[in-house]
């Protein structure tokens, strides 16, 4: 695993690293985050060794656009409208069961890893497994779209009212 302070400098090699099969530990919109490949799955399962986490959890997922998400999931239009309202930001999306949500971060650097890299990226944040996230901050949102109506299934950084607003206005 590598730490990485994301700079216009090291940005050829994150991504380098990130085709290598490399777990990087990243500076992020909320807490620090782990990333790697979201098709690689021998740096998947070097993720949940470091995190020393259970399998059965299953871990976010970063893009660069909605587009991105539809390649791997179904997204309905009112639920691509809710996600173009609060994407860039601090929420993450869980539009099937047993796939990890998605996000879009707000933060410039990893935006533009993502693009450079050129696909979606695993993440979760960087701490063992249950601990609290490394270097503060306040992690994401995260609420699950599979149903008629959204679930907070964890409140972080945006408001479950917010969002429940948001959705209702996604009509």
């Amino acid at each position: 695993m590598k730490t990485i302070k994301l700079t216009r400098e090291n940005l050829k090699e994150a991504v380098l690293d990130l085709n290598a099969g490399e777990v990087l530990e990243v500076p992020t919109d909320t807490v620090r985050g782990f990333i790697c490949d979201y098709y690689n799955k021998s740096a998947e399962e070097e993720m949940f060794r470091i995190k020393k986490r259970p399998k059965e959890k299953i871990l976010s997922i970063f893009v660069a656009s909605i587009a991105e998400v539809k390649k791997i999931v179904p997204v309905s239009e009112r639920q691509e409208r809710f996600l173009a309202r609060v994407w860039p930001g601090k929420v993450t999306c869980v539009l099937k069961k047993d796939i990890g949500g998605f996000r879009i971060p707000d933060d410039k650097f990893i935006l533009k890893l993502l693009r450079e890299f050129g696909g979606p990226l695993l993440q979760t944040s960087a701490n063992i497994s249950g601990d609290s996230p490394i270097g503060g901050g306040t992690p994401s949102t995260v609420v699950d779209l599979t149903g008629e109506n959204p679930k907070i299934l964890r409140e972080g950084a945006v408001r479950g009212a917010e969002l429940q607003k948001i959705w209702e206005d996604s009509r």
